[in-house]
């Protein structure tokens, strides 16, 4: 069995260091739909994101892949915005959104407005 590459990004290694095995799985599992946009990495997206919104980046991670698009509202209706983004709002979550070189929307930042 040939042995895995060591990781090289910090913001991963700073991401995944406290978590079980089981935990580290299921975040690689999330990131795989995510962009990195303006950042570095993926990783730092996560971190930084989930700081800013004082939640655990794995509940963070979790929230936004779960983040159900049947019944939300896309902003703009097709297409996307000038940023090449979209955003999807249900209730007081919004997903924002933008393609990848395939087409595949990824996922830039989840998150709940406060009423």
């Amino acid at each position: 069995m040939p042995e895995e590459e060591p990781i090289s990004d910090p913001f991963l290694i700073q991401l995944l260091e406290r978590y079980t095995l089981a935990e580290v799985a299921e975040i690689h599992k999330y990131i795989n739909e995510w962009d990195a946009a303006t950042y570095t990495s993926v990783a730092q997206s996560i971190l930084d994101h989930a700081a800013r919104k004082g939640i655990d980046p794995l509940k963070y991670l979790r929230k936004a892949y779960n983040f159900n698009k049947k019944g939300a509202v896309r902003v703009p209706k097709t297409g996307y915005r000038g940023d090449g983004s979209a955003v999807y709002r249900k209730g007081n979550e919004y997903l924002i959104i933008r393609p990848d070189k395939y087409g595949s929307e990824k996922i830039v930042t989840y998150g709940v407005n406060d009423d």
